[in-house]
């Protein structure tokens, strides 16, 4: 099974100009991200939207990593945290305020762009820069939007950010609330998540339907969905003076108990569209139980004949797609 929309006390979706203009008169979700824009540019859905949004939103604003890196480009030759600090003062001058701000930080398209794997030096560089500058101009401590996968990837000097994570685990096994923190916690984070987007295809009652269109009243079926997990303090904070982050900790006194089995962590190793299926036994003519996609984090039990045996839980998945 999925994960249904109402699943969340607190609901929220992002848009940005391929939802197109939207009807905000009944909209059934309780916050909304906007995307100010991107390097030079403002979204041009941005300003409708934000102006006649009802709920609470907040903006994000989608990192430009390769144009000061391309030999054609207006900005070609800008140092890495002057571009950053640069896309700051966009962001805040699009924005018109003082409201807080999450730097979305992704692999744009390959045709133009290197993937953001393999210019890591480049991409944390503007993205302090964005971040130390839009901290100054609005006065709070801004967030960072990435997948679930990137997170050990960043320096400790990010992890202490307000985090809003991207991880679609469709028919997948611990899609919980508390599974995702802890899987936060695992990558090395040094807060607790604040908002999950936990789907991009606008299905919000497991029924395979995109309801971008019917019951969001955007332009697009797709549609982005996102569940608040932080807490109710950290909510009303948010969308009001700053952003409370919940600091993980271990008190001294705290007992870590070992398994009574020993077992593995691994992550899944597929191509980012793929998935790895959980079958009920160790072939592939057992029945198909479940799914994992890349980057989820697996607890292996044993493994034998190529057959990886989950811990803790039913089923197998082929042992050479996991790392």
């Amino acid at each position: 099974m999925g994960i249904n929309f109402s699943s969340f006390s607190i609901r929220g979706i992002d848009t940005s100009t391929y939802n197109g203009v939207i009807d905000w008169s009944n909209m059934p979700a309780h916050f909304a991200a906007h995307r100010v824009g991107y390097g030079r540019t403002l979204d041009n859905k941005f300003n409708i939207n934000w102006a006649n949004c009802k709920i609470n939103k907040f903006g994000y604003w989608y990192m430009d990593y390769y144009n000061n890196h391309i030999s054609t480009h207006p900005v070609n030759g800008m140092s890495d945290a002057a571009w950053g600090k640069e896309q700051a003062e966009n962001c805040y001058k699009f924005m018109g305020c003082n409201d807080v701000v999450f730097l979305d930080i992704e692999s744009t398209n390959g045709s133009y762009a290197p993937k953001i794997e393999t210019v890591r030096t480049r991409v944390l560089a503007i993205a302090k820069a964005f971040l130390i500058r839009i901290d100054q101009l609005n006065g709070k401590k801004n967030g960072i939007y990435c997948s679930l996968g990137l997170l050990d990837w960043f320096d400790d000097w990010f992890k202490d950010r307000p985090l809003w994570v991207a991880w679609y685990p469709y028919r997948q096994y611990n899609t919980s609330t508390s599974a995702i923190v802890q899987m936060v916690i695992d990558k090395g984070w040094k807060v607790k998540p604040l908002i999950w987007q936990y789907a991009s295809d606008g299905i919000v009652n497991d029924d395979g339907i995109k309801a971008g269109i019917t019951y969001f009243k955007t332009q697009m079926d797709e549609m982005d969905l996102n569940g608040w997990v932080g807490t109710q303090a950290q909510y009303e904070s948010m969308f009001s003076t700053n952003v409370i982050t919940d600091p993980i900790e271990t008190p001294d006194d705290e007992v870590i108990v070992t398994p009574p089995t020993a077992y593995t962590k691994k992550l899944v190793n597929v191509s980012i569209w793929s998935y790895l299926n959980i079958r009920a036994g160790a072939s592939t003519s057992s029945k198909v139980i479940g799914r994992y996609l890349k980057d989820a984090p697996v607890n292996i039990e044993s493994v034998s004949n190529g057959w990886a045996k989950l811990y803790g839980q039913p089923g197998y998945v082929y042992d050479q797609y996991l790392k």
